[in-house]
């Protein structure tokens, strides 16, 4: 029995909330890889890595969802992150329709920078604007964590890619 058109995107849809589910648990598990104090973040690679596959409102509701939960796990303002991921997700898809080709190095590129905004988005509200003492470490901290999450990206960016060849007819070259 072969699945129609709805019964593709719905498992297509279905296998990314899991992995939004699952990526979710493994960014708030307190101890599970954490190197030295540092954890590798998920969310924004795997909103990013689907926004390459995605058109921009898909990938827009899908960043919005994951920065959502990442405001929701990190005890932020919720739309701390939901909005900076939802404004990266749709400017990754726009770029990966107009001007990118999707490979792997140019969805690692923009891995690395959305994790980068984001991270730094967190610095300047949480440390800079306030004036605490010593924050530069802060900044190496997350300069750290952002280096940890790009092998995990690289990782997930291969999934998303496996679930797309699968279940939608055609993907973007």
């Amino acid at each position: 029995m072969t699945l129609g058109k709805n019964g593709r995107l719905a498992v297509k849809w279905g296998l990314y909330l899991l992995l939004l589910l699952l990526c979710c648990g493994l960014q708030g598990a307190p101890s599970l890889f954490s190197i030295g104090g540092i954890k590798p973040l998920f969310l924004p690679a795997l909103a990013v890595s689907l926004s390459f596959f995605e058109k921009e409102i898909a990938a827009g509701a899908y960043g919005l969802a994951a920065g959502l939960l990442w405001d929701v796990m990190a005890g932020k303002v919720f739309g701390f992150y939901g909005i900076l991921l939802m404004l990266c997700c749709i400017a990754a898809t726009l770029l990966s329709m107009y001007c990118l080709r999707v490979n792997y190095i140019n969805m690692m590129l923009a891995n690395g920078a959305v994790t980068v905004l984001c991270l730094l988005w967190d610095y300047f509200f949480t440390y800079l604007l306030w004036g605490y003492e010593g924050n530069a470490w802060y900044l190496l901290r997350y300069f750290f964590i952002a280096l940890y999450s790009l092998p995990f990206a690289l990782l997930l960016s291969f999934l998303i890619r496996k679930i797309v060849s699968r279940f939608s007819p055609v993907i973007r070259a």
